[in-house]
């Protein structure tokens, strides 16, 4: 799994990289997130304001990062089918 955050500095920004950490530490998953500010790949993935947040490419609906639990469940389901493929990203 690839976690990517986009956006970094403002306090809705650390507010995710935060949450994001705790669920990884909560799921006791192995995997490293990245920080983009890159605005050509902002734009290319049709982002119009910042921070969100992508898991395995996919843009995810800005409500999921904002609750602790529906960020957990994504996690979990992405980590899940990563064990399925055999695509685990262990760092």
């Amino acid at each position: 799994m690839t976690i990517e955050i986009l956006g970094e500095g403002c306090s809705k920004c650390k507010v995710m990289k935060e949450n994001v950490l705790q669920r990884i530490n909560d799921l006791e998953l192995h995997i490293e997130i990245s920080v983009a500010m890159d605005p050509e790949r902002i734009a290319g993935l049709g982002v119009l304001s910042l921070p969100q947040l992508v898991i395995d490419g996919q843009l995810t609906p800005s409500s999921i990062w904002s609750s602790v639990e529906k960020l957990k469940e994504l996690m979990r389901t992405a980590s899940r089918q990563d064990q399925i493929s055999g695509s685990s990203h262990k760092s």
